[in-house]
């Protein structure tokens, strides 16, 4: 289909009226009506009826011409709308999120076999999907397999979300989840990606030096909990660590 042509679930918001003459008035709240729009061959739009279930009908509403059309209607993709044609795509990402639900709920009764292999379970549906990752690397070490928890932590790891500022707690969580593993190394390269696309950001130099502290690397863990303090002067957990540390030191 030309990516011109029009043709799918479409809709249009007005503010409805009610009652005639003397008792007309105008609702406050604008109201959203869906049709069927497809061009046709002359250029127009047809607008069709809907069924309940978002199917088109065959009775045409009204024709229009397109440059009415462009002013009046957006896609269903511009709001939360049940008429939106679901895609392959959103239906593996739902699946997967039904299937870490249950994963959590298995977490949280300590059925962590169960949890690892509902988390396992989500990722086949969709690859992405940072909580079925960290899931399951979580899972796995309270199995004691610590292995097959790196091995979660890595393929997390390669997901480029991950370091996005809206996952900024999956993140957190994650690299909290690495120091419990004591894998310290790749808790610390996490880290440096992190603060490469955000280096204005106090808690990742807290948990950078909190990971160097875990490390035995206590120089590295100083520095970085100076650069927290240069940029947050009164965080209270950089001070108290940073005078642990330098007292460890003096002994």
């Amino acid at each position: 289909m030309d990516e011109n042509q029009i043709e799918g679930v479409y809709y249009e918001r007005k503010l409805m009226e009610a009652g005639t003459m003397g008792t007309k008035r105008t609702h406050d709240t604008p109201h959203d009506l869906h049709y069927f729009c497809k061009s046709t061959s002359k250029g127009e739009v047809a607008l069709y009826f809907l069924k309940p279930t978002g199917q088109a009908t065959s009775m045409i509403m009204d024709t229009i011409t397109r440059e009415a059309f462009d002013s009046k209607f957006k896609d269903c993709s511009t709001h939360k709308c049940e008429l939106k044609p679901v895609s392959d795509e959103d239906k593996k990402k739902e699946a997967a999120q039904a299937k870490v639900s249950m994963g959590q709920h298995h977490m949280d009764k300590k059925e962590y076999n169960a949890a690892a292999f509902e988390f396992g379970q989500a990722i086949k549906q969709d690859e992405k999907n940072l909580k079925a990752h960290l899931g399951k690397g979580k899972a796995h070490l309270s199995l004691g397999d610590v292995e097959e928890a790196k091995k979660s932590f890595e393929s997390m790891s390669e997901i480029d979300d991950l370091y996005e500022k809206d996952n900024k707690h999956i993140f957190n969580e994650y690299g909290i989840e690495l120091r419990r593993g004591e894998m310290y190394d790749m808790a610390i390269e996490n880290y440096k990606k992190a603060i490469s696309i955000d280096d204005k950001d106090e808690a990742l130099y807290f948990n950078i030096a909190r990971a160097y502290q875990q490390s035995g690397r206590m120089q590295d863990a100083v520095k970085n909990l100076d650069k927290a303090l240069s940029i947050e002067p009164d965080f209270t957990e950089a001070k108290a660590l940073k005078g642990v540390l330098e007292k460890s030191a003096l002994k």
